[in-house]
């Protein structure tokens, strides 16, 4: 069994990666359609006079079009997420237990237990994935009514509409400013030490020369945010359940170090914490270390679900010390 544990581990890491890659790709293409039709809705639905908004009465009346603009776009893509994405990862958690072998059987495969778990999680992520559709129906329609009811004029309110969707990220008419910002979108999960080095580059050019802020209270933010502590915590919940249900009782950490990553998980993954050889943790022990210690981005939650915290990309797996030789060596 000599690596087959961090094997197993990596190779659930490494397609939760894959995977919020390609939903993140898709997460794009949908966030841009949706700014497209909903700056082309208020093009056409709200009236103007001289380029300035004139009549409340339609800004009160689009609200319900933006509604449905991002359930069909933006729900849609959720759902696929929450459906395909953890049904995919259900079973690489399931064929990862079959690896390590070392367990009951009957643990080995998703049990009906596990089922309604998945199911439930489901439930709970799609929730949660509405409640920012929901949240940002309510602030696009305020951007409507506010700037009409000030009778700013439309490119205004269109400026304001694309960065509440995509933030600084958002289309523009200046072909320089789109040639950076698709090039961002495009390589920004590339890990390339060069690509990473012209994509900052390229955020800083579209901060200075053409002052883009960086408009945080974007629905691109909350929505690439909940997108990968979804994957990863749904990971972590069913791993841990199913842990439990096979009576594995200590854990390791698992995962690289990358110039962010938290000093929490550096110092765990660099055996700074280590009661013992091997880098073997009682749940316990994670507790104590969890609450007696604090960091950015840290959040609530079991410390053995949301691990280091926002877009943490480490994982907990699950294990019995009789593995592991005086050494901490995983034996074969």
């Amino acid at each position: 069994m000599a690596d087959i544990l961090e094997t197993s581990t990596q190779y659930r890491i490494k397609q939760i990666e894959f995977a919020e890659a390609e939903y993140y790709e898709q997460l794009t293409k949908v966030l841009d359609k949706i700014e497209d039709d909903i700056t082309s809705l208020a093009n056409k639905s709200l009236p103007t006079t001289d380029g300035k908004l004139i009549e409340l009465r339609a800004a009160i009346a689009i609200r319900p079009q933006i509604k449905a603009i991002l359930e069909r776009e933006y729900l849609a893509w959720s759902d696929t997420v929450v459906r395909t994405g953890f049904n995919k990862q259900a079973k690489r958690v399931e064929r990862a237990f079959k690896k390590i072998g070392r367990i009951p059987k009957e643990f080995q495969e998703l049990t009906k237990g596990d089922l309604i778990l998945i199911q439930n999680l489901k439930q709970q992520y799609f929730t949660q994935f509405k409640d920012i559709s929901n949240t940002f129906t309510r602030k696009l329609s305020e951007k409507v009514y506010q700037n009409t009811l000030l009778g700013t004029e439309f490119t205004v309110l269109e400026k304001e509409l694309r960065q509440t969707i995509n933030g600084i990220y958002a289309s523009s008419d200046d072909p320089e400013i789109n040639r950076l910002v698709n090039y961002i979108k495009k390589n920004k999960k590339n890990k390339s030490k060069s690509v990473k080095l012209k994509v900052e580059n390229s955020v800083i050019k579209l901060q200075s020369k053409f002052g883009r802020d960086r408009v945080g209270d974007n629905m691109k933010r909350h929505a690439g945010t909940l997108l990968n502590d979804s994957l990863r915590d749904f990971d972590a919940t069913l791993n841990f359940n199913k842990s439990k249900d096979a009576g594995l009782t200590y854990i390791k950490y698992y995962g690289d170090i990358i110039p962010t990553t938290r000093d929490h998980c550096r110092n765990i993954v660099n055996g700074v914490y280590d009661r013992r050889k091997g880098g073997l943790f009682t749940i316990d022990e994670v507790r104590k270390l969890w609450n007696r210690t604090s960091w950015s981005g840290k959040k609530s939650g079991n410390p053995l679900i949301v691990r280091g915290g926002y877009n943490c990309r480490h994982q907990w797996s699950y294990v019995n010390p009789d593995w592991y030789d005086n050494k901490g060596e995983l034996i074969i």
